[in-house]
């Protein structure tokens, strides 16, 4: 048989071969390794995704509609006709988002529209390519069901999330009516304008929280992103997202894709051409579409940088909210984060020279605080004190005592509106201290209350970015202090008006 013929058989025996399955596609002896624990990982990190969400959709429904309730409760001191109407509606409308809500946690079929999200459309086809492909896993037969279990979970989430964006659209819609009724009024009670204020601000926050939520699906586990990182390389689950993605489903690949039919009926260039000279305005560039076309979009991209630059001067990067519609709002970033989120691990260090009294000290300080705004900060600490010696010849490490801090930063305003990064870097500082400056022999020292140095503080820090002394590769913020002490000339034996201390987030 020559080689020509085995060609044209071999071809002929593929396009008569019907479409197969995922599991059909490659030899049998490759085998798709499924890490131990990954089911388990998925199912604990969507779910505690999915609860936060439902939480926090179902606390922004009955803020909306308390908040609603109010206003509309100061409007009718105007119009209380119009405000029982809208306060019948606005009830109607969040039980309705409250049920579509509720209905979505029974929802376990994959959504084949809505917006698409392209971390979860991954992980619906790693899941589903791992569950139809029985013969390619590695693992036991219990694994398909606790991998079907895992695709429901995360069926369920893309749900939940698609009935939150409904819930921003409903909420904006909402918005737009209430501020419709308002605008139809002169002299309204203040309180209108502040309640109405509140609700705007929080279908910002809502926005914010909803976003994070997706963004943290960028964001896969260990297991997750070494699985779908192999997977990606795997000829059949690249033909089962070419088929069962969400993105195929929105956009199809025609069946004659490559083949000079499916060309069939457009448009040639010289078309288009010929399309766009009929319609380009008399003179100018009439002649040049190209030309023109370039012109507009160079105009259309100056209004599109207009507009990123006021919604950055509002503090919105990368995008902004339909809802974000108050001039003088200057939205809370830390808001929509956890308790735990909101935490800030910092440690410092300070090296005092040798004196009469002591030897060479450096205080290395462990501190934890909490970020109430994006502009304040307030936290506690525990330090210790260790002596080096009196010189390069004497050196001897000793314990020289220890100390608690607590601490307050909020952001130095840029008055002058300079716009440099210095100003935009720089944080007062106020703090409070204990510090015990003797070897702690015992516990018994913390009873005697006299024993201990107060210090009051007060001055600037400078905060940076820094790579991590720690873990290679990593950025952390750095710090930089130069605080007065108020109470120094009441330590026995004083000690230095002027700290200067620096440190870096753990």
């Amino acid at each position: 048989m020559t080689l020509h013929l085995r060609a044209l058989l071999c071809l002929i025996a593929i396009i008569a071969t019907p479409p197969l399955l995922s599991q059909e596609l490659l030899p049998v002896d490759s085998l798709v390794q499924v890490p131990k624990g990954l089911e388990t990982s998925i199912h604990q990190n969507i779910g505690s995704l999915d609860k936060k969400l439902t939480r926090q959709s179902e606390k922004y429904l009955r803020d909306f509609a308390k908040q609603e309730e109010k206003l509309l409760k100061a409007l009718s001191k105007t119009d209380s006709g119009a405000a029982v109407v809208m306060l019948q509606s606005g009830k109607a409308t969040y039980e309705k988002l409250s049920k579509g809500l509720l209905e979505a946690n029974t929802q376990t079929e994959k959504l084949l529209s809505g917006e698409y999200i392209a971390s979860l459309d991954s992980l619906q086809g790693m899941l589903g390519f791992l569950k139809d492909a029985k013969n390619l896993v590695s693992r036991s037969k219990d694994i398909q069901q606790q991998l079907g279990s895992s695709l429901q979970q995360v069926n369920k989430l893309q749900h939940k999330l698609s009935e939150a964006s409904n819930i921003q659209q409903v909420i904006h819609q909402r918005q737009a009516a209430l501020k419709e009724l308002l605008g139809s009024y002169t002299n309204l009670p203040k309180d209108v304008s502040k309640y109405f204020g509140k609700y705007q601000q929080q279908a910002f926050y809502y926005g914010q929280q909803v976003r994070e939520y997706k963004e943290a699906l960028n964001d896969p586990d260990k297991l997750t992103r070494k699985l779908l990182n192999m997977l990606q390389q795997h000829p059949g689950f690249q033909k089962y997202m070419s088929k069962f993605s969400m993105l195929a489903a929105l956009f199809p690949t025609p069946e004659n894709y490559g083949t000079p039919q499916v060309l069939a009926g457009l448009q040639t260039r010289a078309d288009v051409q010929q399309g766009l000279l009929q319609r380009l305005p008399a003179g100018g560039t009439a002649g040049n579409p190209t030309q023109y076309l370039q012109q507009q979009m160079l105009q259309a991209q100056g209004e599109l940088d207009k507009l990123k630059d006021q919604l950055d001067k509002l503090g919105i990067k990368g995008g902004g909210s339909s809802d974000m519609v108050i001039p003088d709002f200057k939205p809370n970033h830390q808001k929509t984060k956890s308790f735990l989120q909101r935490l800030d691990f910092t440690s410092n260090f300070q090296t005092q020279r040798s004196t009469q009294y002591y030897p060479v000290r450096t205080d290395i300080s462990i501190n934890i605080g909490y970020k109430f705004s994006d502009k304040a900060v307030a936290g506690i600490g525990l330090a210790g004190r260790m002596g080096w010696g009196d010189s390069w010849q004497k050196i001897r490490l000793s314990s020289q005592g220890g100390g608690f801090r607590s601490y307050l930063d909020w952001k130095a305003p840029d008055l002058f509106k300079t716009g440099s990064r210095f100003m935009s870097s720089l944080w007062f500082t106020a703090g409070a201290e204990l510090n015990y400056n003797r070897p702690i022999a015992s516990l018994t020292v913390f009873k005697n209350y006299n024993n201990w140095n107060k210090s009051a503080l007060a001055g600037l820090t400078k905060k940076f970015s820094m790579s991590s002394p720690v873990k290679k590769g990593r950025k952390v913020e750095g710090n930089m202090q130069l605080l007065y002490d108020f109470l120094y000339k009441q330590q026995i034996p004083r000690t230095p008006a002027l700290l200067w201390r620096v440190g870096y987030g753990l």
